[in-house]
């Protein structure tokens, strides 16, 4: 991604920014979603961030971690947008988990899948936010913390307390597949 920034910054390459886009743009939809529950909304949130990320293509040089600038940037203009509509924030959801089905085994993996999908949903909106965000995202906890703007230790303990949940209410399922297999 360096050979792309570089591109972006220097060059004023669209096409590298166009790339640059589609490969932060999903994650950074879902995350907005989970603050304003609203599709358009979402959207308009995203390409709002993108559009003054592109206007200040020449400071992106002082960004040390583009991941975190870009959801803190999510974050805080959806923020601003339920403040300026006089909005409280919602309670956060969960997001879809997907897994790689298995042709051999498809109807046991879409069980599977309902059965994750549904602990998850069950979490507390903190702990689902930030099991998506380390697990689904790929981002390390303290990026979560600078982006979610809480300590390091909130988010390994809301992990570790999203984790517990899961496999407490996964256990069940899980251990009946194994006695079938």
């Amino acid at each position: 991604m360096p050979g792309l920034l570089h591109r972006i910054q220097y060059e004023n390459d669209e096409t590298a920014f166009e790339e640059f886009y589609r490969e932060h743009v999903f994650r950074l939809f879902q995350f907005a979603f989970a603050f304003v529950r609203n599709k358009e909304l979402s959207e308009e949130i995203v390409n709002d961030v993108f559009l003054k990320f592109w206007q200040h293509r020449s400071r992106i040089d002082q960004i040390d971690n583009i991941s975190v600038y870009l959801y803190v940037a999510v974050k805080n203009t959806a923020a601003n947008y339920l403040r300026r509509k006089g909005l409280d924030e919602p309670e956060l959801t969960a997001h879809h988990f997907y897994l790689s089905p298995d042709p051999e085994q498809l109807l046991v993996t879409e069980e599977l899948r309902r059965t994750i999908q549904y602990s998850i949903d069950r979490l507390p909106p903190r702990c689902k936010l930030i099991f998506k965000l380390v697990k689904e995202d790929g981002l390390s906890c303290a990026e979560v913390a600078s982006i979610l703007d809480i300590s390091y230790k909130t988010v390994t303990t809301q992990l570790t307390i999203a984790l517990k949940k899961l496999s407490e209410h996964l256990q069940p399922s899980l251990g009946e597949r194994r006695i079938k297999a």
